[in-house]
């Protein structure tokens, strides 16, 4: 299972066109998936820079809500092209996982969507580096969370506010080592459970396990000891979808 929260926040530039008013693109880093930056053309690069003296780590892309239909990515370490990838973007998330990670100080966004009347959007922007967690239990839990309220007439009819269902995904850990523990420990304190990110339950298996932008929805951050000879532990852990 991999996780995308340490994701590395740049100064944004768009080289192409500008922002249709009322959008910003440093809405691509906001934590409303679906609050996108908009722009009246097809095709838009968008640049980044990173402020801080020490150039950002990278292993990962996530492009989360867009309506684009293709991405090509250049990545920057000074003048050194560090790394580049490109493909076809795929339902709400699309991921793509360096081989090994880069520092890099500036990078090239393109998209490319289908007809100049439809305003090209994106709403989320991950480069930074993945989280890998140990293998979870076989057969977690997946389901959808129904926050329509319902209520009843004296005479029995049902009636209600429609809101809308989001998804949810949970899995048991049954057996983690002391240093896997330390992951864990970094990531529960980082997101708590109030910051959405990126989970990919099975990143081998999309046709099954889609990645899903979500938020931990847990209350405390049990791991307790196994009752046996080392350093073993256990935990569970839930997402709720966020929107």
């Amino acid at each position: 299972m991999i996780v995308y929260y340490r994701n590395e926040i740049a100064e944004l530039l768009s080289s192409t066109v500008k922002p249709l008013p009322g959008t910003y693109l440093e809405n691509i880093y906001d934590s409303s998936f679906e609050l996108p930056v908009m722009f009246d053309k097809k095709k838009v690069t968008i640049t980044g820079n990173y402020e801080h003296p020490d150039a950002a780590a990278v292993d990962s892309l996530c492009l989360g809500y867009t309506n684009g239909i293709s991405y090509k990515l250049k990545v920057y370490n000074g003048t050194k092209l560090e790394g580049s990838c490109s493909g076809i973007i795929k339902g709400r998330i699309t991921i793509f996982n360096f081989d090994k990670p880069f520092f890099a100080n500036k990078f090239k966004l393109t998209l490319e969507g289908l007809e100049d009347d439809d305003p090209l959007y994106l709403g989320y922007l991950f480069l930074g580096l993945k989280t890998v967690l140990p293998r979870f239990e076989v057969g977690p839990e997946t389901g959808e969370k129904l926050f329509s309220q319902s209520s009843r007439s004296f005479g029995g009819q049902v009636f209600g506010i429609r809101r809308k269902t989001l998804r949810s995904f949970s899995a048991n850990f049954p057996r983690i080592t002391s240093e896997e523990r330390e992951i864990f420990l970094d990531y529960i304190k980082s997101v708590l459970n109030i910051e959405p990110h990126i989970i990919d339950p099975y990143y081998k298996a999309h046709d099954k396990f889609l990645p899903m932008y979500a938020a931990l929805n847990i209350d405390d951050n049990k791991m307790p000891k196994l009752n046996e000879n080392g350093f073993y532990y256990s935990t569970s852990l839930e997402w709720q979808e966020a929107r």
